[in-house]
């Protein structure tokens, strides 16, 4: 899906960061497979105010429309290093995450399900709900395109309304979500999200794995259910 460049103002809030390896330069890297926990991978990534400072940009913790274009042009090892934890993300896109986690309560979906649908807006916007689109017309944290049936961008960009489209329980929309995949259960997650999604990048799912089921881990147990 194509990404954007433009996000709600988010609540000032600190967020935790280690030093580590610097990466430059632009372009994307090839998706590394899906990995197992390990404690390193346990730890805080660099953390979004390392992202923004390594690329002189003020080190609020927030993503505004200048961190979000870093964030698209970032490369996949830069962005698997920045982020690993919930901690790594700004505090609006974390409750982004924790809104998805609560439509899939709601809805009933299991917590499989649950992880396929973080590692998937991880992968589309690091949970950063773009408003205005940039490359086509995809919008929101999964990236959504009006003109391909996933809404208005009213509703694309509402979170709640927005997941449950992913999950395949809106009332609305003419694509198949994950509960219209045929199998979905015993597919390996990378591919679900691939078969809603249909990405040009079809491997780049399955790097976010490890990292969407200690999010789902860390942050469920205070996440209510969102009907």
């Amino acid at each position: 899906m194509a990404r954007t460049a433009l996000t709600r103002p988010a609540a000032a809030a600190a967020v935790l960061g280690v030093a580590g390896a610097l990466f430059a330069g632009p372009g994307l890297a090839q998706a590394a497979p899906a990995q197992t926990a390990t404690a390193e991978q346990a730890a805080p990534g660099q953390g979004l105010e390392t992202f923004q400072a390594r690329h002189g940009l003020p080190a609020t913790g927030q993503v505004d429309r200048r961190t979000a274009a870093a964030l698209q042009d970032a490369t996949d090892t830069e962005l698997r290093a920045t982020f690993r934890t919930a901690a790594d993300l700004g505090p609006e896109e974390l409750a982004n995450a924790r809104t998805v986690i609560g439509v899939g309560k709601g809805a009933g979906i299991s917590e499989q399900g649950q992880v396929i649908a973080l590692m998937t807006a991880m992968q589309e916007s690091k949970f950063v709900n773009y408003l205005t689109p940039v490359d086509h017309d995809s919008l929101g944290i999964f990236q959504q395109r009006p003109s391909t049936g996933w809404g208005t961008p009213e509703q694309i960009t509402h979170v709640p309304t927005s997941s449950k489209s992913f999950y395949g329980v809106a009332p609305f929309g003419s694509n198949p979500g994950l509960i219209q995949i045929a199998g979905w259960e015993t597919m390996p997650p990378g591919d679900v999200c691939q078969a809603v999604q249909r990405s040009a990048y079809p491997d780049r799912y399955a790097q976010w794995e490890q990292f969407a089921r200690d999010l789902l881990a860390s942050e469920s147990p205070t996440v209510p259910p969102i009907p």
